[in-house]
């Protein structure tokens, strides 16, 4: 037995901790492989330690991911996937989904602000606006589904092992609604070896704003030896404002983040794992972050601060076990996400028959059940079925109200959309490196929409029987890549726009298939690592949430789309303690057809940007055998992007570039970090929206977070 080891080390330092006052050495044979040996007895006098070698970074080949529902080699995955990996808790920063998104290539978003923004994967965008159409992108927490028509929760990534990001339709393995692709969240479990933990304090100023306060801590604890485990994480962030409203002296746009996290693991048999936990995650903004004048500006003048809470609840639990030489896992989860805002609505007030300061009041509550058990099988060709279901609620109603408080419903929310699947999927070797990877999904899909005043389930249905398939051919690069052609279909199912709108109609299914040609390589040091693909889209009677002229959202049919694009991600450990990495993608996303026949000026598909790319340079460096430290630099390039379908919305946004610069510095157990975001303080047009009843009214901009700085300290154990 050794001491646990723990911290932002190489792997060389790693093995002299775990090997030190034993007999054991361990002997590097290639980058990324060591052989660990009974170490020769010397009778002399021990030299002075040599040098620590420089760190190598571990080859893209060898990253575990499970977004596929089982353990892969990222090199063997027959489609185009992003993994972004965290290092301990001791980081520069703890990053929000928007912050991933500038790491990832193809992951696009809106930026209404913390806990209303949409995702948006590879230009499968359907609209800039929280109606109830289902997301194109399923956000996964590990095994359970947590998101379905309701905005992102923006869960804060404490603790968190990886965010995998795929690409393309993923309907077999997921069903409906994973149109653009899977944001798959990886926790880390409870662990049975000792207790550890860590705890991180930060603090930020905001140039032209507020100053912000963080603070983060990770226990884990064994309760009973190799059999019970427990893992708690909790936060607290209050992010300063830098948007001034009605004269205010600071910004008014502050939030704050409270969040815990709880997982049990329990170890019953051998080869059998239990998981269960709880997340809870209130985040809370003061105000909305738009503007009107120009995005120079960090001003407006509203009647009213446009609050939001986004208060966010997940149960879970699964089961991983083997019988003979199948693997069984049954995961169960539940979530339930309320979601509630207030806007400025005076400029539509005569469409309600009001006059005067009006305030718009939108309560919404999501609940997302999900159930699945799946079989699957071990070694080479790997095969795997399943049986799922699936119910996702929306309920609530939105109210305007005048300065006397008098109070009118003008949207009700009552949906249920009831999902039973059968799936598999199988991998077979055509010859010794040709493999084919087929899946399908046979799902029923039954919606039911509420039409009175009362939140009640009325029997307005929509059913729909879909198969969903997917077929992958792959080529294995000698064993340090994949060349891969995959194609794939998903869809949506249809359903009916909100009640008590004059505009109130049924809108039908979507359905998109895409064809992914992809490489992903790495050199044989494991110095050099290159992933690229082309990709082309086909979308059908394409559902999009749009304004109506009183400012409410409405869902339509808005007509089919193709979208022809490509993508290339390269890393270079080039030595010294150096690495370059580097990514871009350029698409075309457009409206061919509207179903209206309507000619279009700009046929662009809303918020994904035609042209993107990203650039960092990091240094590792060692002071001593005790001190070491780690820098990058960062820039991100927003290329152009419209905001809607619409003629009177077609606004520009986008085409701007943002650089970041971060250091850390390592002492055993503490860490000190700082990190600066938009270093040049840059004033881009981040989302061309903030206020559906204001819109028509005069432009609206969304300024980029001026430049930040963020300190922090961790101490681990």
């Amino acid at each position: 037995m050794t001491r646990r080891v723990a911290g932002n080390i190489p792997p060389d330092m790693i093995l002299r901790k775990l090997l030190a006052g034993t007999d054991l050495r361990a002997v590097r044979i290639s980058a990324t492989l060591y052989r660990i040996e009974r170490a020769p007895k010397v009778p002399m006098l021990r030299p002075a330690p040599s040098p620590l070698p420089t760190p190598v970074a571990t080859p893209p080949g060898d990253i575990i991911v499970t977004a596929q529902k089982r353990p892969q080699i990222l090199r063997d995955v027959p489609l185009s996937v992003s993994v972004l990996s965290f290092a301990p808790l001791a980081r520069s920063h703890t990053p929000s989904t928007r912050d991933i998104s500038l790491d990832l290539e193809g992951l696009a978003m809106t930026n209404l602000g913390p806990g209303r923004n949409r995702q948006f994967i590879r230009g499968v965008a359907d609209s800039p606006f929280n109606g109830l159409s289902q997301s194109t992108v399923a956000v996964q927490v590990d095994e359970a589904r947590v998101t379905f028509n309701a905005p992102d929760p923006d869960l804060r990534l404490i603790d968190v092992d990886r965010v995998e990001l795929l690409k393309g339709p993923q309907g077999p393995l997921y069903g409906s609604g994973a149109l653009g692709g899977i944001y798959h969240i990886v926790t880390r479990k409870p662990e049975f070896e000792g207790i550890s933990g860590s705890v991180r304090l930060s603090g930020e100023a905001v140039q032209h704003g507020q100053p912000g306060t963080g603070a983060e801590g990770v226990l884990n604890l064994p309760l009973v030896d190799d059999r019970l485990a427990v893992r708690a994480a909790g936060y607290r962030f209050v992010n300063g404002g830098w948007i001034r409203n009605s004269g205010a002296k600071r910004g008014t746009n502050s939030a704050e983040t409270v969040g815990l996290r709880l997982g049990i693991r329990w170890r019953p048999a051998e080869r059998w794992t239990v998981d269960a936990g709880f997340a809870l995650q209130d985040l809370n903004s003061r105000d909305s972050q738009y503007v009107t004048a120009s995005d120079d500006t960090l001003g407006r003048d509203n009647a009213f601060a446009e609050p939001t809470d986004n208060d966010f609840k997940l149960l879970h639990g699964t089961i991983k076990g083997v019988i003979g030489a199948l693997e069984v896992t049954s995961a169960t989860s539940y979530v339930d996400h309320g979601f509630d805002y207030i806007l400025d609505a005076s400029n539509a007030a005569t469409a309600f028959g009001l006059t005067g300061p009006v305030r718009f009041e939108d309560q919404r509550q999501y609940s997302v059940f999900n159930q699945e058990l799946r079989l699957a099988s071990s070694g080479r060709d790997h095969w795997l079925v399943g049986l799922s279901y699936l119910q996702a609620t929306t309920r609530g109603g939105a109210q305007v109200v005048n300065a006397g408080d008098e109070r009118q419903t003008v949207e009700t929310y009552d949906r249920r959309v009831i999902e039973y699947a059968a799936f598999g999927e199988a991998t077979v070797r055509i010859v010794d490196r040709l493999g084919v990877t087929l899946g399908a999904r046979l799902f029923h899909s039954i919606a039911q929409d509420g039409t009175g005043d009362e939140p009640t389930i009325t029997p307005m249905r929509i059913s729909k029987t879909v198969l969903s398939p997917s077929v992958a051919l792959s080529l294995d690069l000698g064993g340090r890549g994949l060349l891969y052609l995959r194609y794939a279909r998903a869809m949506r199912p249809g359903g009916l726009t909100p009640a008590d709108m004059a505009a109130s109609r049924q809108f039908d299914a979507d359905e998109l298939s895409s064809l992914d040609l992809g490489m992903r390589r790495s050199s044989h040091d494991g110095r050099l690592s290159l992933s690229a693909s082309l990709y082309f889209t086909h979308w059908d009677e394409i559902q999009s949430d749009y304004l109506l002229a009183n400012g409410l959202v409405s869902t339509r049919n808005a007509g089919r789309g193709v979208i022809v694009g490509g993508e290339i991600t390269t890393e270079w450990t080039i030595g010294q303690g150096f690495t370059l990495s580097a990514g871009g993608s350029a698409q075309s996303a457009r409206l061919t057809r509207a179903t209206d026949g309507v000619e279009l000026d700009d046929r662009r598909l809303p918020i994904a940007p035609t042209l993107s790319g990203r650039m960092a340079l990091a240094k590792s460096f060692i002071l001593s055998d005790n001190w070491r430290g780690q820098a990058a630099i960062q820039a991100n390039y927003i290329g152009k992007a419209r905001l809607s379908f619409d003629d009177d919305l077609d606004r520009n946004m986008g085409n701007y570039t943002v650089a970041s610069a971060h250091a850390e510095l390592s002492c055993e157990a503490w860490t000190l970090g700082v990190r600066v975001d938009n270093l040049l303080d840059v004033r881009g047009d981040s989302f061309a929206f903030g206020n559906p009843f204001s819109i028509r009214a005069a432009p609206q901009y969304t300024p980029l977070r001026p430049r930040t700085l963020m300190l922090s300290v961790a101490r681990s154990w």
